[in-house]
């Protein structure tokens, strides 16, 4: 809205392109970054841009959507790039543009996953993949065509944990493995550690539960904690159909462990008593407990156990925990970032899921035609070296089988894409006889050419956009001479930011103009898939997309003084475009009242005196209980004393000083006596001292003549005791 310097950057793929310091003007301003792109594929743009005057950076982004037509293209993820040169050049020589690497590589947007036409898994778990790329991939199959082929290894299929995972649900194999009669069992122990972070037990139950998720019905699992005492949660218990471990893993509540030593002898036996082949210890702990004697790691060595150990939010250096992963032979994982836990946890597991590796030879046995095998059927297939054990599912074709009647080679239709199985290897681990293999290249070309997405692209002209949180798509469709292409049966898929799905099928609105809308509040990318159906299939499709930059209230910085405007004339108000002067919110301003709710507050106070009233009608108290409770509460508030005891020593002193005051008046006011002015009695002269049996009172002055003493207790004391003493001197 306002000129001024600015720096703008552009990305492509969440690469940095550019960044050009330009000075903007007001309105729209157009910028050019040179750009060749030398290969297809659908590219995401997103221009950023950063000006000190602008106040609201929420809206300083923008993200677009460009579709680059060429050959097929076909990405290749593998644990170790370097053992799939074969695969990877037998690819390449059948005229596909392949992008081959490690797990660091895979597309971390689902328009950019789309971009290819099929993807190779070779060897890869489910740990390393990740919870967000085994949905993108399954959304990629089912939703935008591309092919998926998953090549086997010691770290695929049930013994790379997919069971109940995206990638299962869109393999033409069960990761149960119900074909086998007799199957070696794995066995896991989890000590699980109180976390002091955000949330940190609601997470450590979200992995044990995705644990117990990826384990198969026969394999054994045990969970340990601390919440006062060391117990197991539950004990060494076959998985069996999950949903009663399942309960109890999310009622889970561990507390801070003081030691590891407990926990890990207990594992130790209940480890020790199970049949299983593979038994394994993961340790989840913020690494301050205590540690194990030596002693007991050298038992859980000696009886083939493995011990790994998780740190998170570590407290101390991690030395303790990597002892105990070295000492158990095990792996070791310093975690900084809860999100990173499920896909650890499911790495782990696959220790116990090898159960589900053969790598007992064997020679492939052809057990049904296919499209994948042409020209390929009459020839004896090499022997291979192992494989991993999985079930086909009921629609998928199999045709090829292990001698014991499992899955080799499977395949089948998901959604709009076409997904392929393979469960040995095509490195020289198990397939070496077969890299020499002079059919080794039709092979695996076939099975790509296969996958690949087989629908032709449509050429229709497609505008999304978003605006107040729905989302519209306009199609417009003509041909090659100009003409409206009326009656066509259009399908869209539109997959949300947060992988939300909406089908719907277009309506048309005008010749050769179609048109749908869909909901589009969250902020993000939306992808859509464009197809043409005939006979109920996919003849043809086109990939466009829009996206949701920023939350609506950051768009504008300001007021909409149109609405607003629009607002009081619908209703009949009055608008004022300068909110400071006019005040509209001070004007007519009224006192209101608004009621509160007042019965929990009497609820409460009942709920207090209700032990009160059952204590007043249940309990009888005597004369002396109610003396002695009195006395002691009388002990017990120290006030009471501290406030009487100043009153007593203020009437003591009272009385003191009252005493005092009265002695010093009598001695003012009494005459001094004199033995001669004694009164003698009659017939006696001279001077004689009184007789000793019969003492004299000095003669008192008459009442009335005394001052009048204050009228107070002491006084009024004082006064009587003076008449009885009057009194018993006249008798």
């Amino acid at each position: 809205d306002e000129a001024g310097p600015a720096s703008v950057s552009l990305y492509v793929n969440d690469r940095l392109l550019g960044t050009q310091d330009v000075v903007l003007a007001q309105g729209k301003n157009q910028l050019e970054f040179p750009q060749q792109l030398d290969n297809s594929g659908f590219y995401t743009y997103r221009v950023e841009i950063a000006s000190r005057a602008d106040r609201v950076a929420q809206n300083n982004r923008g993200i677009g959507f460009v579709n680059i037509r060429g050959d097929p293209r076909i990405l290749v993820i593998s644990d170790d790039p370097s053992r799939e040169r074969n695969l990877v050049s037998v690819l390449s020589d059948s005229l596909l543009e392949v992008t081959a690497g490690g797990i660091d590589i895979f597309p971390s947007t689902l328009a950019e996953l789309q971009s290819y036409d099929a993807v190779f898994l070779c060897n890869v778990s489910a740990g390393d993949l990740g919870g967000d790329a085994m949905w993108q991939l399954e959304s990629a199959v089912r939703d935008f065509g591309v092919g998926l082929v998953c090549v086997g290894g010691d770290q695929a299929f049930a013994a790379g944990a997919y069971r109940g995972t995206p990638l299962e649900r869109a393999l033409p194999v069960d990761m149960d493995l119900s074909s086998r009669k007799v199957l070696p069992k794995g066995a896991l122990a989890m000590i699980m550690h109180g976390m002091e972070f955000n949330n940190g037990n609601q997470v450590a139950r979200k992995v044990a539960a995705g644990v117990l998720e990826a384990m198969g019905p026969r394999d054994e699992l045990g969970v340990l904690l601390w919440d006062g005492n060391e117990k197991w949660l539950f004990p060494m218990t076959e998985v069996g159909d999950r949903r009663a471990l399942r309960r109890k893993i999310m009622g889970m509540n561990q507390g801070d462990l003081p030691s590891f030593a407990g926990l890990m002898r207990m594992a130790w036996e209940g480890l020790r008593a199970t049949r299983a082949n593979l038994k394994h210890i993961i340790v989840f702990s913020d690494g301050d407990p205590g540690l194990p004697t030596e002693a007991v790691m050298d038992g859980i060595v000696g009886d083939r156990i493995t011990v790994s150990t998780v740190l998170i939010a570590g407290h101390a250096g991690p030395e303790y925990m990597q002892w105990l992963a070295d000492r158990g032979r095990g792996r070791f994982y310093n975690i900084s970032n809860p999100s990173q836990l499920p896909r650890i946890f499911i790495k782990e597991a696959t220790v116990i899921l090898k159960s589900a590796i053969s790598e007992e030879p064997f020679v492939p046995r052809l057990a049904a035609s296919s499209e994948i095998l042409r020209g390929l059927g009459d020839s004896e297939f090499p022997q291979l070296l192992g494989h991993v054990a999985t079930t086909a599912k009921s629609r998928a074709e199999v045709p090829l089988v292990t001698p014991g009647n499992e899955p080799l080679l499977a395949h089948w239709n998901y959604g709009l894409g076409r997904a392929v199985a393979f469960t040995s290897d095509a490195r020289a681990k198990w397939a070496s006889t077969w890299l020499s293999w002079p059919r080794y290249r039709q092979f695996w070309s076939q099975v790509a050419q296969w996958a690949l997405r087989r629908v032709e692209n449509t050429d229709f002209t497609v505008e999304t956009t978003i605006d107040k949180g729905v989302g519209t798509m306009l199609v417009e469709a003509i041909d090659e001479e100009g003409n409206f292409r009326n009656f066509l049966d259009l399908e869209a898929r539109v997959v949300g930011p947060s992988g939300s799905e909406e089908t719907r099928r277009l309506r048309q609105t005008a010749p050769g103009r179609y048109e749908i809308s869909f909901p589009a509040q969250e902020v993000g990318a939306y992808t859509a898939n464009l197809a043409l159906l005939k006979d109920g299939q996919v003849a043809g499709y086109q990939m466009t997309g829009t996206s949701l930059n920023y939350s609506p209230e950051y768009a504008a910085e300001g007021p909409d003084l149109n609405l607003l405007g629009e607002l009081a004339d619908m209703s009949g108000g009055t608008f004022h475009p300068s909110m400071r002067a006019a005040r509209p919110f001070d004007h007519d301003r009224k006192e209101t009242h608004r009621p509160h709710d007042l019965w929990e507050r009497f609820l409460m106070l009942a709920l207090l005196l209700f032990p009160l009233d059952v204590a007043v009608r249940r309990v009888h108290l005597d004369r002396e209980d109610r003396v002695r409770i009195l006395r002691r509460l009388h002990a017990l508030i120290p006030f009471v004393r501290r406030r009487e005891a100043p009153k007593q020593e203020e009437s003591l002193a009272v009385l003191l000083r009252t005493r005092d005051q009265v002695r010093r008046t009598r001695e003012r006011e009494a005459p001094e006596t004199r033995l001669d002015d004694l009164p003698l009695p009659s017939g006696t002269t001279g001077r004689k001292s009184p007789s000793p049996s019969r003492p004299v009172a000095p003669e008192e002055p008459p009442e009335s003549e005394a001052p009048p003493p204050e009228d107070t207790t002491t006084s009024r004391l004082l006064a009587a005791k003076k008449r009885v003493g009057r009194r018993t001197h006249r008798q």
